[in-house]
């Protein structure tokens, strides 16, 4: 019998991916749609790692069974520091307010194009992972990326900033790789996401 956990996201890109990332575990990976969970996730710490456990503090007891969270920052090597998107990636028009995916591709486009079309970037990923409610983990990873103004054709649902970002490696946009070639590509946060969970399986 496969365990469960519950991913707190109500994002079914994000959700496919990291049943993607967790493939070879006998697992089965609840969104919070699915979990009938429709309040807001909270999301006003400092840090990607702060969010991340807000995220599992707020779900897990609301299932009660081990829950997992991912929350991220950008930083744009070529953008003022007053437009770096850092944990606001989305809410580029307020902390209260989230974009659509149209306006985030239209808004990281014009300001690509301000900076010369491209720049280098990195992402800081924090996972939490709360399987008790005295056992909460976390982890922070750190990945490089590369973003270019033009759009790619191929957009993906809840997930924009991939038909901009370009792996510097094989050249191609995240948004038109196969799963596994994103997986690939985005090398730490992927392989740390999987190898975090791996190694607190045993614990529930």
């Amino acid at each position: 019998m496969n365990k469960r956990i519950l991913y707190a996201t109500t994002n079914p890109s994000k959700l496919a991916h990291m049943r993607n990332l967790l493939v070879s575990l006998p697992v089965e990976i609840l969104s919070l749609v699915d979990a009938g969970i429709k309040t807001q996730v909270p999301e006003n710490g400092d840090t990607p790692a702060e969010n991340a456990r807000q995220k599992v503090e707020f779900a897990f007891p609301k299932c009660e069974i081990p829950t997992v969270a991912v929350d991220s920052g950008l930083y744009i090597e070529s953008f003022p520091k007053e437009k770096q998107p850092g944990l606001y990636v989305r809410r580029i028009f307020g902390k209260d307010s989230a974009a659509s995916d149209e306006e985030m591709l239209n808004y990281y486009q014009q300001e690509l194009n301000k900076v010369g079309g491209q720049s280098k970037g990195t992402w800081v990923t924090a996972i939490a992972f709360r399987i008790t409610t005295s056992q909460i983990y976390c982890e922070t990873f750190v990945s490089d990326t590369f973003f270019t103004s033009k759009i790619s054709p191929v957009v993906m649902a809840g997930e924009p900033l991939n038909s901009l970002q370009v792996d510097p490696i094989s050249g191609m946009y995240f948004s038109e790789m196969s799963p596994n070639e994103r997986i690939k590509a985005q090398m730490q946060r992927a392989s740390g996401i999987t190898q975090f969970v791996e190694k607190h399986w045993n614990e529930f």
